[in-house]
């Protein structure tokens, strides 16, 4: 279908959004990127208040990687615990920070109609899997099965996260060369989630 992997905020091929993932294989996979709301450059709050410095050869700059899910808190650099959270009353999701005792330290949070614009080109899915095979040092791809989902349901997004499974992905780091030097980079922070569960996400699915 000539589509390379990337970012963009439309859907990649007539109005679908199109996924692939090795058969077998049971990793996550991505939903879309956004990184939160407020505070504004949350990246950069994040990545400087609750980041770990993980390059000898560059001490002084942060780096926070972990991923996060609404069912139960994630240890972050052994200091804090981080937990999504559904706040419908004030249309929100919030990203909960708290130290290891559960005192409260900070919260992010994406506006419910960000996180509805930025998962608009999930309305329809292909998902598309593939058998792999290396001749010569290289991957072959073989594509063998297909899934179609239509309608997505934002509710069931939200269900998906308290549930547990949708994750958000954190990788935020940190430019080491170039005009950006220092300058936080994100590199790819987004909501994840199981192939088994984007079933959960649609109004109707079927297999090819």
């Amino acid at each position: 279908m000539g589509i390379a992997e990337n970012n963009k905020k439309e859907a990649d091929f007539k109005g679908f959004e199109v996924k692939s993932k090795r058969l077998f294989n049971s990793s996550y996979v991505s939903l879309f990127t956004k990184s939160p709301d407020n505070p504004k450059r949350a990246n950069s709050y994040l990545r400087e208040n609750f980041g770990e410095i993980r390059d000898e050869n560059h001490s002084d700059k942060k780096k926070l990687y972990t991923s996060v899910f609404g069912h139960r808190s994630s240890i972050v650099c052994s200091k804090y615990k981080m937990k999504l959270k559904v706040d419908s009353q004030n249309k929100r999701l919030d990203l909960v920070i708290n130290d290891l005792k559960d005192k409260n330290l900070s919260i992010v949070s994406w506006d419910f109609e960000t996180l509805k614009k930025a998962s608009s080109k999930m309305t329809d899915l292909f998902l598309v899997f593939a058998e792999i095979k290396t001749e010569n040092k290289k991957n072959q791809y073989h594509f063998t099965a297909g899934e179609i989902y239509k309608d997505f349901d934002f509710d069931k997004f939200l269900k998906e996260i308290e549930k547990g499974g949708i994750m958000f992905d954190i990788r935020i780091g940190v430019y080491n060369s170039g005009k950006n030097y220092g300058k936080t980079h994100d590199h790819g922070s987004g909501f994840r989630v199981k192939a088994a569960n984007f079933k959960n996400l649609y109004d109707t699915y079927g297999t090819i």
